[in-house]
């Protein structure tokens, strides 16, 4: 707005006496006689065009200049006689005999303009507007003309409004900022919503695509469509800016989703290393961790005691090089270093029983305990227990031909189909084994006991089907001999 101003180098204010320029053309006094002649025929200047006598910021704004400044830049020859700009045209005589400021008239360059017209006026073809009045023969006529025009009260409604309500061009720019900065904090704070539940729960966000509307775009912009159903503002948003495209600003990107995650999980971890100091004293659990894209990494976890309650906390994948005890020390010592966390306040380590991992001489846990002489290494239960289970099947030949058939009927029914259906349908099913897992032994056998019966019914059932290959018909029949088998059924009992 104010680039469309010219500049100004006189204009006058209404706390000061009127004075006449310096100099005056020849048909002054006659101009003043006409004046005070025409006084009784004005209309008085009334609405809005009074109320800007009220507003003081408008007033010491537009009025810094001198009254007795030199109008000679107005100079200007009709017929055959120099006229000039005259400071009486910055005031207006009422009917009743009062005098009212025109503050809204300003000189400059030789030429008035009607700021206020300037800045709120479409019409740009008006002269007090594009590039000045300057005919000051008819300077009276014209002035009285243009203030009492409609489009000029118009504006001046519309510059008492702008005035009043404070909107300078500061204030209006840090109004717009103020309301775009809500409008995207509330937009943020929807999405990081729907990002927590996700990853609280540990679900996929993406699917196959980033399409609004889609319905294999994932479970993060899944959820943000289906809140649109009843939040108006993200639906407003999402109908606004998405599927936008690159270069656009929409914050449904993958991008910003990711960025987000980042920095929620750098909260996170910001606040388990400050519950760790406060708690002084901590415990490490570190185990090996395969990647899907075979990448070796460690899951490490940190225990402590604070406020009454026992912690265990995942801190973080820590990629490795190698699984020697010696890599993973160094390992593990660089990441406790990296978090300030001092490694002398440990009390406690516990890892499976690998010999790189539990060696009494050489493994982590005694390359550990030279930082800290307090960091007792206890081993893992689970591990353990499991790990002695296996080794005591592994001494019994007859334990291990009982687990090689419970595996061998588990393997033949789930790798057809209609194996599996055959078995369903005689109310039977069967558990695999786990070579790490004890417990899914048992329940691999007792699921055999308690089916047992179904479980006959089908093999006998495929056995005699003479549709079937010659190849797995005889599988069947060795599968069948070995179950109907005296030892079998003991270490079945067992």
């Amino acid at each position: 707005m104010v680039a469309k101003l010219p500049k100004t180098t006189t204009f006058f204010s209404s706390n000061q006496n009127m004075q006449s320029p310096q100099t005056v053309d020849n048909n002054k006094n006659n101009e003043r006689k006409d004046e005070n002649n025409n006084t009784e025929n004005e209309v008085a200047c009334k609405g809005p065009l009074n109320e800007i006598q009220e507003v003081e910021s408008l007033e010491s704004a537009m009025h810094n200049n001198e009254l007795d400044s030199n109008f000679e830049s107005s100079k200007r020859m009709f017929q055959n006689q120099y006229r000039y700009y005259s400071v009486k045209y910055f005031q207006k005589v009422m009917n009743n005999g009062e005098k009212c400021d025109r503050k809204w008239l300003m000189f400059s360059t030789g030429c008035v303009f009607c700021y206020v017209c300037k800045l709120f006026s479409t019409d740009y073809d008006n002269v007090f507007v594009k590039s000045g009045f300057y005919k000051w023969k008819k300077a009276k006529q014209t002035i009285f003309g243009h203030e009492n025009s409609k489009e000029h009260i118009q504006c001046m409604i519309k510059g008492i409004e702008f005035i009043k309500q404070n909107t300078h061009v500061d204030e209006y720019m840090v109004s717009q900022i103020k309301r775009e900065f809500n409008y995207w904090s509330a937009i943020l704070n929807r999405i990081v919503a729907v990002i927590h539940f996700l990853a609280e729960r540990g679900l996929a966000f993406r699917g196959h695509n980033e399409v609004i509307g889609s319905s294999n775009n994932g479970n993060y912009l899944g959820m943000l469509e289906l809140l649109t159903q009843f939040d108006p503002v993200l639906k407003q948003h999402i109908d606004t800016f998405a599927n936008k495209g690159k270069g656009n600003v929409n914050c449904l990107s993958k991008t910003i989703c990711e960025e987000l995650i980042e920095i929620m999980s750098q909260k996170v971890l910001t606040h388990i290393i400050t519950e760790i100091k406060k708690a002084k004293y901590w415990g490490i659990i570190v185990d090996s961790t395969p990647y899907i894209s075979h990448m070796a990494q460690l899951s490490v976890l940190f225990r402590y005691y604070l406020n009454g309650h026992v912690y265990e906390r995942f801190f973080c994948f820590l990629q490795i090089k190698s699984h020697d005890s010696k890599s993973l020390i160094t390992d593990i010592l660089d990441l406790l270093e990296r978090y300030n966390i001092d490694i002398t306040n440990c009390r406690g380590q516990a890892y499976d029983n690998v010999s790189n991992m539990s060696g009494k001489y050489s493994g982590l846990q005694a390359r550990l305990k030279e930082r800290s002489q307090l960091a007792f290494y206890i081993p893992c239960a689970g591990h353990s227990l499991s790990l002695v289970g296996q080794c005591s099947v592994t001494k019994c030949i007859n334990s291990i031909n009982y687990f090689g058939v419970l595996q061998s009927l588990y393997s033949f029914f789930i790798a057809s189909t209609n194996r599996w259906d055959l078995l369903k349908g005689n109310h039977a099913t069967l558990k695999r084994l786990s070579d790490t897992r004890w417990s899914s032994r048992s329940d691999a056998f007792i699921s055999l006991v308690e089916n047992f019966d179904g479980v006959h019914a089908a093999l006998c059932h495929i056995a005699k089907d003479t549709e079937e290959k010659s190849d797995i018909r005889h599988e069947v029949l060795c599968l069948l001999n070995k179950i109907t088998k005296l030892e079998f059924a003991f270490m079945a009992l067992l």
